[in-house]
């Protein structure tokens, strides 16, 4: 009986075990910023080994009730990193986005890691809301 028992609570905590949230990755940060009717989030590994490649995203939500206009470059979340010899080039002005309650953008880089040692991702929001997000720190190996 009592084999029975310890069989069941096994099975149990397996169970739960299965159904526990995400593993966090302790590699990957998601930094935040709220300003007025706006979430700015940037999603980036921080450590990455030469050769790699570095994905980012960055998403813009809008949680205001009443559409506003937002002029912009595109696109309207830019990134650089100081790990690559990438450039970009980008439009600066003449593009209006009407947000709506609830409406997200996301954009999506890709830089390839070529520097060793501490690096920088930097992330500016070409839009006229007044966001500044710090720069991230990514270690190189």
């Amino acid at each position: 009986m009592s084999n029975n028992i310890l069989m069941l609570v096994l099975v149990i905590s397996m169970i739960f075990a299965g159904c526990s949230p995400k593993e966090k990755n302790e590699d990957t940060i998601t930094e935040r910023v709220v300003a007025s009717d706006f979430i700015f989030e940037v999603t980036t590994p921080t450590v990455l080994g030469t050769g790699e490649a570095l994905k980012v995203k960055g998403t813009l939500k809008y949680t205001g009730i009443k559409p506003v206009e937002v002029s912009h470059g595109k696109p309207i979340i830019r990134f650089s990193f100081s790990g690559s010899n990438e450039e970009r080039n980008y439009a600066d002005v003449g593009y209006v986005t009407e947000f709506k309650s609830g409406q997200v953008i996301e954009v999506e880089d890709e830089f390839k890691v070529t520097k060793k040692g501490k690096q920088n991702l930097f992330v500016d929001m070409t839009a006229d809301i007044s966001m500044t997000m710090n720069s991230i720190e990514i270690v190189v190996k």
